[in-house]
């Protein structure tokens, strides 16, 4: 599913998908305000990024290559602002930093959260992972959170 594009999923698919960035931003900005800015202007491989200073910010690349990552991705970025910690994102690896690991099991668990809230049931980690565009280099960490 991670490769499929957000504008042929099925208009439930889409809604659904609707529905959890709503939650996601609603996350950000009105429980910890922090704002969210999606912009186009960036190059499809270009990864979000956040601030901390001079305010709280997460900047989403609208292009990324993968849409249906793009609220893990989202997911992620709060972990660090709300976290304070730095951006330790590398293109090349997901996962190569203590803290990388940390925001991803943020992610993960903001997302089971969604779930548990909007009563979504999945018969395995996998396939909640899979349903979530939670890229598959993350997928060591979803015992942890299991």
């Amino acid at each position: 599913m991670s490769d499929i594009d957000i504008k042929k999923m099925s208009l439930e698919t889409r809604e659904n998908y609707d529905k959890l960035m709503t939650y996601l931003m609603n996350y950000a900005i009105f429980e910890h305000n922090i704002g969210v800015e999606f912009t186009d202007k960036l190059p499809s491989f270009a990864p979000p990024i956040s601030y901390n200073e001079p305010g709280k910010l997460i900047i989403m690349n609208a292009r990324w290559i993968y849409p249906v990552q793009i609220p893990f991705l989202l997911a992620h970025e709060i972990g660090h602002v709300l976290h304070e910690n730095a951006c330790f994102y590398h293109i090349s690896d997901l996962t190569a930093n203590k803290g990388e690991a940390s925001e991803n099991i943020f992610a993960i668990k903001l997302l089971q959260n969604y779930c548990i809230e909007n009563e979504f049931h999945f018969g395995s980690i996998y396939q909640f992972a899979r349903c979530f565009g939670i890229p598959q280099e993350c997928y060591y960490l979803l015992n942890d959170v299991a």
